[in-house]
C-alpha cells in the first residue's frame, strides 16, 4: 500500500470511528497521567559520565582516595587584617566539623587547616616531629596563633594552597561519594552551615564545586518552570490573536500536553529521571507539536472558509493531504535525536530515547487527534475576537509570492549562498567543551562563578586533575620515580592555566628540607629509595592511615600527581591532555605504568573527547536520516539532497552563532542541535509538499500558481507557528540560568533562519530548478517572467 493509500484509509477510518478513537487517547492519556506521580525530577551524577573511556576508569578506580568529581571548595575570607585571629580559626574548625555531616560526604577527604591531614614537620635535638597544624583544637593563645601562622607560612604544602598569599583567606577543601551523591541536598545542607556563622560580621564565605553547581540549578527549578508557564501563555496569546479562534489556540496546546503527558508517563515506565536542564529539549519538542497542530488547523480552516467544505470532510480531507508531510517531519525529528544515542554517555542516551518517543507521541496528539477533535466543529466557522492581524502575516507572504515569480529569485538564492559561505568560517570556530572560564551554565555575574573566579585569582585552581603512576610496592620511593613526579609537574606547570600541583615528591622534599632547619638549599629528594622511606616515615609519625591517601596508597604502589587549573575551557583541557600524553610518552618509566586522568577535570576532558569524536557522526548520521526518510517517501534520491538545503543553512548560521556568543558543544547543547537538523527542515516539508499536494491534484497547473497557493497556506502556517514560538523563546532569555537564556536565543534564531529559508529560498529553488519528485517526468506550463513563454523543463 503506497503512503497516499495509507493516509487515506487512516484518515477515512478516524473520522468515521472519531468517538473510540478520541476515547482511546483520552483513557490512555489518564493512564499515563497516573504515572507522573513517579517522576522524579533531579540531576544524576552517573548519568554524565562517558561509559568505558580511559579516563573515567581510571576516576572510578582511585575516586575515593585520590579525590573524585565533587570536589567542593570553600574559601573563608577576613573581612578585615588576615584568617590568623582566633573567632576566624574557630569559624574555619566550625565550618570542617559540621562538614563532616553532610549527607552523602567523603569524611576522609575533608581537608582544611583544622583536619589532622595539614601537618607540620620539626626536627629538634628530641626527634623528628609530625603534628597536625591546628588539630584538635585552635590555640587559645595570641602567642598559640602566632605559632599556628609561622608554622602555615614556612610549609609550602599548605601556604599558597590552602592559606592564600596574602593569608586574607583559607581554603576548606570537601569531597562526595559519587554514588551517594544527591544535589538536592548537598547544596543546601552546606549553605545552611555557612548561614549559621556566629562570626558573618568578620567573615565571608565562597563556594565552588560540582555540587554547588547543580545546587543552583535546582534552586532555580521554580523560577524555570514560571518560566515555561509564561513562555506557555505567551504562545497561546499570540495564537489567540493571530488565529482568532479558539480552536486555533487550544488544541495546539491540547496536543502538547497530551504529548508530554505521554512522554514523561513512558519514561517513568523506563524508569528514567527528568534532568532541570533538559527542559530545553522538551521545549523544543513541545514547540514541533505546536507546529504541527497549527498546521492541520490552518489547512483545515483554508477548507472550510475559502473552499466551502464541511468541517467534517474537511478534518479528513486534512489529515489525508497533511499526513505526508506531518509523518516525513516527526521521522526526521526522531531519527535525528535518536543518532545521539550512540553518544555513549548516559545522560545523552536517555534524552535520545525519551526525545524520539516524545516526538513520535505527536503523531497522536497533532497528527491524529487534532483533525478528529476538528471535525466536531460547527459551521458556519465564527472568529472570537474582532482584531484582525492576520494583515500582518498576508504582508509578509506576499513579499515571498513577489520573490518567487520575479527575477528576485535570482537574487534570494546566491545572496543566501554567499552568507552561509562566509557564515561557514565562523562556524568553524565552534569549541567542544567549555567555551568560558567559569560554568556555562550560570551567568558571568552570577554567584558561583564570581565565587570561582575569586577562588580561582588567590589559589592555584577550583578544578583538579590527576594522573596515576602504578607499579609494584614501595616503587613510589624510587628517586627515579618522585624525580619524575617533579618534572612533570614543572613542565605542566609551565601551562598559564594550570596554577599549581601536588604529589609525594613535594612532601619528600619538604621534610627533607626541615631536617635541615627549613634550609631550602635542602629542598631535593633522597639519594635512594631507602631514604625517600625514611623520610615518609618521618611525616607519618603519629598520622592516621589515610593522611597520605591523596597522594599515595599504604604499599606505595599506586600515586598521583594532582594538577590545579584555572578553569574547564574546552581548549585549556584539551592543551593539558595533550602535554600531558606528551611527557608520559617522551619520559618512560621502568617498571610503572602512568595512567590519565582522574578528577572532575578528567571526567569533563573524557566527556569533551566523546563530543569531539562522536558530535560530527551523530550530525552526519542525523542528516542521513534525512535524506533516507525523503528516500522512502517521495521515492527519489534527489529529494534528499533538495531537503538538505534547508538543514544545512540553518545549522552552519546556528553553529556561527554559538561560536560568535562563546557557547560550546557540550553535553547539554547537542540534544539541541542535534533536534535542531530536524527543526530546519520540517517547516520546508509542509511547504515544498503542498506544492507537490497541488500539483498532484492538477496535472496541468500552473507551477507558480502552485506555489502561491502553498505560500498561503502551508507558509502562512509556518510563519504563524515561527511568530507564535518566537513570543514563548523570547521570554527564556530573563532565565537566571545562562543555558537556558542561550538555548533560548539558539531555538529563535533557528526558527527564524528556517522560516525564511521555508518561505523565500525553497520556494525559489523548486522555480528554478524544478525538481522532478515535485513536477514529476512531464513539465509543468508555468507563467514565464523571462518573457519567452516556454516552459522550463524540470532538472532532476
Amino acid at each position: 500500500m503506497s503512503l497516499s493509500r495509507f493516509a487515506q484509509a487512516l484518515s477515512e477510518f478516524c473520522i468515521r470511528h472519531r468517538k473510540p478513537v478520541t476515547a482511546l487517547i483520552v483513557v490512555s492519556t489518564i493512564a499515563m497521567a497516573a504515572l507522573l506521580t513517579r517522576l522524579e525530577v533531579y540531576t544524576e551524577f552517573s548519568d554524565m559520565v562517558p561509559q568505558g573511556h580511559p579516563y573515567v576508569d581510571v576516576h572510578q578506580e582511585y575516586k575515593e582516595t585520590f579525590g573524585g568529581s565533587n570536589k567542593v571548595s570553600i574559601m573563608v575570607a577576613a573581612e578585615e587584617g588576615t584568617i590568623f585571629q582566633r573567632p576566624i580559626l574557630k569559624e574555619v574548625q566550625r565550618i570542617t566539623q559540621e562538614l563532616a555531616k553532610v549527607s552523602g560526604v567523603n569524611p576522609f577527604q575533608i581537608t582544611s587547616l583544622a583536619s589532622r591531614k595539614l601537618k607540620s614537620v620539626n626536627a629538634s635535638s628530641r626527634g623528628i616531629e609530625s603534628v597536625p597544624l591546628m588539630w584538635p583544637d585552635v590555640p587559645e593563645t595570641r602567642e598559640g596563633v602566632d605559632k599556628l601562622q609561622s608554622a602555615v607560612l614556612n610549609n609550602p604544602l599548605v601556604y599558597g594552597i590552602y592559606v592564600a598569599q596574602d593569608q586574607g583567606s583559607t581554603l576548606i577543601q570537601v569531597d562526595f561519594y559519587d554514588n551517594l551523591v544527591d544535589y538536592t541536598k548537598i547544596f543546601p545542607q552546606i549553605q545552611s552551615i555557612l548561614d549559621a556563622s556566629p562570626v558573618e560580621d568578620q567573615v565571608e564565605h565562597h563556594i565552588v564545586g560540582q555540587p554547588v553547581l547543580y545546587g543552583w540549578v535546582n534552586h532555580y527549578l521554580g523560577e524555570t518552570v514560571n518560566i515555561a508557564l509564561a513562555s506557555l501563555g505567551a504562545m497561546l496569546l499570540a495564537l489567540f490573536l493571530l488565529n482568532r479562534t479558539w480552536r486555533g489556540t487550544l488544541l495546539p496546546l491540547l496536543s502538547g500536553v497530551v504529548s508530554t503527558i505521554w512522554a514523561l508517563g513512558i519514561g517513568v515506565l523506563l524508569g528514567f529521571n527528568f534532568d532541570p536542564l533538559v527542559i530545553v529539549v522538551a521545549f523544543i519538542i513541545t514547540a514541533r507539536c505546536f507546529s504541527h497542530a497549527v498546521q492541520l488547523i490552518t489547512r483545515f480552516d483554508d477548507l472550510c472558509d475559502g473552499e466551502g467544505v464541511q468541517p467534517k470532510k474537511a478534518a479528513e480531507q486534512t489529515m489525508k493531504e497533511l499526513f505526508r508531510p506531518g509523518l516525513l517531519g516527526l521521522v526526521s525529528d526522531a531519527g535525528a535525536i535518536l543518532c545521539v544515542v550512540l553518544t555513549p554517555i548516559p545522560l545523552l542516551q536517555k534524552v535520545s530515547i525519551i526525545g524520539a518517543i516524545w516526538v513520535m507521541t505527536i503523531g497522536f496528539s497533532a497528527v491524529i487527534l487534532t483533525p478528529v477533535l476538528l471535525s466536531w466543529v460547527k459551521a458556519p466557522l465564527r472568529n472570537a475576537h474582532p482584531l484582525n492581524l492576520r494583515f500582518l502575516l498576508t504582508a509578509v507572504l506576499s513579499v515571498a509570492v513577489k520573490v518567487v515569480e520575479t527575477r528576485a529569485r535570482y537574487v534570494v538564492l546566491p545572496v543566501t549562498a554567499i552568507a552561509v559561505g562566509l557564515l561557514v568560517f565562523k562556524a568553524t570556530d565552534l569549541t567542544v567543551g567549555d567555551a568560558t572560564p567559569g560554568s556555562p551554565i550560570l551567568w558571568e555575574d552570577s554567584s558561583f562563578n564570581r565565587d570561582s573566579a575569586l577562588i580561582n585569582e588567590q589559589y592555584p585552581g577550583t578544578e583538579q586533575m590527576f594522573i596515576v603512576l602504578s607499579g609494584g610496592d614501595d616503587v613510589l620511593k624510587r628517586p627515579d620515580v618522585l624525580d619524575w613526579m617533579q618534572r612533570f609537574q614543572r613542565r605542566m606547570e609551565r601551562m598559564p592555566q594550570v596554577g599549581g600541583s601536588l604529589s609525594l615528591a613535594d612532601i619528600v622534599v619538604d621534610v627533607r628540607r626541615n631536617l635541615y632547619e627549613g634550609n631550602p638549599r635542602y629542598r631535593e629528594l633522597g639519594n635512594s629509595q631507602m631514604e625517600n622511606g625514611e623520610l615518609i616515615s618521618f611525616y607519618m609519625q603519629g598520622a592516621a592511615p589515610d593522611d597520605l591517601a591523596q597522594y599515595a596508597n599504604p604499599m606505595f604502589s599506586d600515586g598521583s600527581v594532582i594538577l590545579f587549573l584555572q578553569d574547564r575551557k574546552g581548549e585549556t583541557l584539551r592543551q593539558a591532555t595533550y602535554q600531558i600524553k606528551r611527557f608520559i610518552n617522551n619520559n618512560p618509566l621502568d617498571g610503572v605504568d602512568v595512567r590519565m586522568a582522574g578528577g572532575s577535570l578528567g571526567i569533563i576532558a573524557a566527556v569533551n573527547e566523546v563530543l569531539l569524536r562522536d558530535q560530527v557522526e551523530a550530525i552526519a548520521l542525523a542528516l542521513l536520516v534525512v535524506i533516507l526518510s525523503c528516500l522512502v517517501v517521495y521515492r527519489s534520491s534527489a529529494s534528499g539532497i533538495f531537503f538538505m538545503v534547508p538543514v544545512l543553512i540553518s545549522n552552519v548560521v546556528t553553529f556561527a552563532f554559538m561560536a560568535w556568543q562563546g557557547i560550546g558543544m557540550s553535553i547539554s547543547t547537542l540534544p539541541v542541535v542535534a533536534l535542531g537538523i530536524g527543526l530546519g527542515v520540517d517547516y520546508a516539508f509542509y511547504i515544498v509538499d503542498s506544492v507537490k499536494e497541488y500539483l498532484e491534484k492538477e496535472p496541468d497547473g500552473d507551477a507558480v500558481e502552485a506555489i502561491r497557493q502553498s505560500l498561503y497556506s502551508a507558509g502562512r502556517g509556518v510563519l504563524l507557528t515561527s511568530v507564535t514560538l518566537a513570543a514563548g523563546v523570547l521570554l527564556w532569555s530573563f532565565s537566571s540560568l545562562r543555558f537556558q537564556a542561550e538555548m533560548g536565543m539558539l531555538i529563535g534564531l533557528w526558527l527564524l533562519v528556517s522560516a525564511f529559508t521555508s518561505l523565500f529560498v525553497m520556494p525559489s529553488l523548486v522555480r528554478v530548478l524544478r525538481p522532478k519528485f515535485i513536477f514529476g517526468q512531464a513539465p509543468q506550463t508555468t507563467r514565464s517572467d523571462d518573457s519567452t513563454g516556454q516552459p522550463a523543463p524540470s532538472t532532476y
